[in-house]
């Protein structure tokens, strides 16, 4: 069957990315989109990264998973070192394989043709703008109604001139490898980004998310009242990006997931602020992943 199949990998945000991605492609060509689920579900003797979930079915977007045999046969220019070596020189004998080559957007993902294999993060809104609004308002809406807790303060964010803030930690703090890759955004980062959305923007509450609330509490300090959000754990994690929507104003961290919290406000006078080094091990500049109508700090 002709379809684009998106390989999934990493954590909420990072699979939003390739969902994104790859149903934009679909819905282009006029194919099935099928997921490639094997990264996830592996856990290999020695694996040195954060074992992850597929976290996708919390959300309303339609599932359906690719054929082991399918994948094998597409993923062989990948996977087989005759072909990854033909690949190599002639990449043009393999257009049904399409790899990452670099962050941002890659404007091969765009004149594709099906029946393709996506592999990569695909961080950066150019590969999916033609269906924002339906990813918006149609795919990435949880599949379920927000308990009461969540509906309160959905209620409190859309009544005041709010901000989210989410400060990524986790792995990015307590992983050598992580940390020197990643990096994680430092108090000084929060306190201008806070400063700045209340005397320039008239913010008037914070509502503070993040993976190490014990650290938030003890190192970042607002210019208004703020209130930290630490309930919604584990599979309820959406619940998070759903409140971070709600709010007029955004401030993340160089983190897929805190991008989706802004992304998804489909507000178009929102200020986003957003770090201005992405990844602390690269020279890849924000630029490659953020809006151009974000600003970077």
């Amino acid at each position: 069957m002709s379809a684009v199949i998106v390989r999934l990998m990493g954590g909420l945000g990072n699979q939003m990315f390739q969902y994104a991605t790859g149903h934009a492609a679909a819905k282009r060509l006029g194919v099935p989109l099928l997921l490639d689920r094997t990264f996830l579900d592996s856990r290999p003797a020695g694996m040195d990264w954060t074992p992850r979930d597929f976290e996708l079915d919390v959300f309303a977007a339609p599932i359906a998973f690719a054929d082991p045999g399918q994948v094998a046969i597409l993923r062989r220019p990948i996977d087989q070192p005759l072909h990854r070596r033909l690949r190599r020189l002639l990449p043009s004998l393999y257009p049904s394989v399409i790899l990452e080559r670099h962050p941002g957007l890659d404007a091969a993902v765009l004149r594709c043709k099906a029946p393709v294999y996506l592999e990569g993060f695909w961080q950066n809104e150019g590969h999916f703008i033609a269906v924002a609004e339906e990813l918006r308002s149609a795919l990435f809406v949880p599949r379920e109604a927000p308990d009461a807790r969540n509906r309160a303060l959905a209620g409190a964010m859309q009544a005041s001139v709010s901000a989210s803030v989410h400060v990524r930690r986790g792995d990015y703090a307590t992983n050598a490898d992580t940390a020197r890759y990643h990096g994680v955004c430092p108090p000084a980062y929060f306190h201008g980004a806070a400063r700045e959305l209340a005397e320039r923007h008239g913010v008037d509450r914070f509502f503070v998310f993040s993976d190490d609330p014990d650290w938030v509490q003890s190192n970042l300090s607002f210019p208004r009242p703020s209130e930290h959000i630490a309930h919604n754990t584990g599979r309820a994690a959406h619940w998070d990006l759903w409140l971070m929507k709600q709010c007029r104003h955004h401030i993340i961290a160089n983190s897929s997931f805190s991008w989706w919290g802004a992304w998804l406000d489909p507000r178009p006078e929102k200020e986003v602020i957003a770090p201005a080094r992405w990844f602390a091990g690269t020279d890849t500049p924000a630029s490659a992943i953020i809006p151009s109508a974000w600003t970077a700090r």
